[in-house]
């Protein structure tokens, strides 16, 4: 390998040099989302749970905690159980830490 090669630089690299990085508003949006996460995941490692009682668990409004199962469930992380009243309950899928 000659050593124009082992200086050039990745392509992604580049791209952050030039623009900077992820802004700051964007690192907090993510940590909160992983936070949001990480709280279904433990409210759901406990047992079956419906979108009021994962709402009332993690302190999310119900529109936020449906937003968030939505896309765990479209990820493959959680999926829909048995029928609880109005409500499904959501359990986590095996091999989701």
């Amino acid at each position: 390998m000659t050593e124009e090669k082992k200086k050039e630089k990745k392509p992604i690299l580049v791209l952050r040099e030039r623009m900077g990085g992820p802004s700051d508003s964007l690192k907090t949006y993510v940590k909160d989302l992983n936070k949001i996460r990480k709280d279904i995941v433990t409210a759901l490692k406990k047992g079956p749970r419906t979108v009021p009682d994962l709402a009332k668990e993690t302190g999310l409004a119900t529109k936020d905690a449906m937003w968030h199962l939505m896309a765990m469930r479209r990820y493959g992380m959680i999926a829909e159980g048995s029928r609880r009243g109005d409500y499904f309950e959501y359990v986590l899928k095996e091999g989701v830490k």
